[in-house]
């Protein structure tokens, strides 16, 4: 994996934290799917929306994030 690719996300987010948040739940997200396919489960999450042949939850969401398949509001949080 080539790590200048997080570069890449700062157009998608107001900042690199943000991009790197929203990278991180979705790798969350596909790593559950991985697992629950291995152990032929069932689970409530989306597929992975792009068509590579790669393993790495991480690299996956990455690549989701600059084709534009996965966006990401910030919410704020008012007490």
């Amino acid at each position: 994996m080539n790590f200048s690719d997080i570069d890449a996300l700062n157009v998608v987010g107001d900042s690199k934290y943000s991009a790197c948040i929203a990278v991180a739940k979705r790798a969350r997200e596909l790593g559950l799917y991985f697992s629950a396919k291995r152990n032929m489960e069932r689970i409530n999450v989306v597929a992975p929306l792009v068509e590579e042949h790669i393993d790495d939850p991480l690299e996956l969401a990455i690549n989701e994030m600059k084709q534009g398949k996965v966006s990401f509001t910030k919410v704020k949080n008012e007490s």
